[in-house]
């Protein structure tokens, strides 16, 4: 039988949204997010945009010629969140609009994590029920940090109560840090995928689980791409400080936040091909935390495809890395479903 896979990070954009960054760029503001996509679109990444604004033939050709049946699509980072509320909320409509419009084509070859603006909390409750509801998107993507403000903050809970209201998987994707934040990673272009973005949603991460967020809203969902942001490496020196911090700050669950990690948080391996860093999370989290992903078109599918085909692991646990955690969480229908 023919391995399913499903891409459960990959990226993609719209016209207007690569419009408005690129008006972005040229007004002069120094915000990190702001000069990445300056760079991206002043021509070297041309190939990168082409592939993100493609979600049609183009796209299902590459991920045929690399056994990919379905890609999880989110827009990409750092999507709607460094516009205006009313800017952000109705470039999420349209974008989400866009995504279940090319679902609606090819309905079993992509799935899709609605767009929101934290921002607009209120706004993002009404777009969470309409893409989890006349949509039918498969959860929501937040690209981490909003105007410096992390899912913690008492403004975001209204998205956090209806995440879990919904059972809408919130896919946590890196951004740029905040500005304030940025100067010591951007001397040697740190403040990126190289270091800063797992620093930054790592942080994120650490902050819903030490806030208590988790037993405010025991039912959250919450994804982690890049094998999890490095949670799973710190989870034994994570608990323990815990402890030494519980002797003075008074807690008010005995879970500790790595019973949280395994409780509430899935990990894909987006942009993390390494054998040896896969099993190592295997062994801290199980295999039915962990998803497969590309992070297309940021990195290669070919090899994103061939590391996990070659890696020895019981069937079962391959199975449901490369597609039934993916099917659970997100509710993506089973390949023998689908007529």
């Amino acid at each position: 039988m023919t391995q399913r896979r499903i891409a459960t990070e990959e990226a993609f954009a719209t016209p207007e949204q690569i419009a408005a960054y690129r008006l972005l760029g040229e007004s002069g503001w120094h915000d990190p997010d702001v000069l990445f996509w300056k760079a991206v679109l002043g021509g070297a990444f041309q190939d990168i945009v082409t592939n993100l604004l493609d979600i049609g033939e183009g796209r299902i050709a590459a991920m045929d010629r690399h056994g990919i049946d379905v890609q999880l699509l989110s827009l990409t980072s750092p999507g709607v969140q460094i516009f205006s509320p009313e800017r952000g909320s109705d470039l999420a409509r349209a974008s989400n609009d866009l995504l279940a419009e090319a679902i609606a084509r090819h309905p079993t070859r992509f799935a899709g994590l609605a767009t929101i603006a934290p921002q607009d909390a209120a706004g993002a409750v009404r777009e969470m029920e309409r893409a989890m509801g006349a949509l039918s998107l498969n959860g929501v993507v937040i690209n981490s940090h909003t105007n410096g403000q992390y899912l913690d903050d008492p403004a975001f809970w209204p998205i956090l109560e209806a995440a879990e209201a919904l059972d809408a998987p919130i896919y946590i994707h890196p951004r740029s840090l905040p500005a304030l934040s940025a100067a010591p990673y951007d001397t040697h272009n740190l403040n990126g995928g190289i270091w800063g973005y797992a620093a930054e949603t790592g942080l994120h991460a650490m902050r819903l689980i030490m806030s208590g967020i988790f037993a405010r809203f025991p039912g959250l969902k919450i994804v982690l791409g890049h094998l999890g942001e490095g949670l799973p490496w710190w989870l034994y020196r994570i608990d323990y400080m815990y402890g030494l911090q519980s002797r003075r700050i008074p807690r008010g669950s005995n879970l500790l936040p790595s019973d949280y990690v395994r409780r509430n948080i899935w990990i894909t391996t987006s942009g993390m091909n390494d054998e040896a860093a896969v099993r190592f999370c295997l062994s801290k989290l199980g295999p039915e935390r962990v998803l497969w992903a590309v992070d297309y078109p940021y990195q290669e599918a070919g090899e994103a495809v061939s590391f996990l085909d070659a890696m020895d692991m019981p069937p079962e646990d391959k199975a449901a890395i490369f597609a039934g955690n993916a099917e659970r969480l997100f509710n993506i229908p089973p390949k023998e479903s689908i007529a």
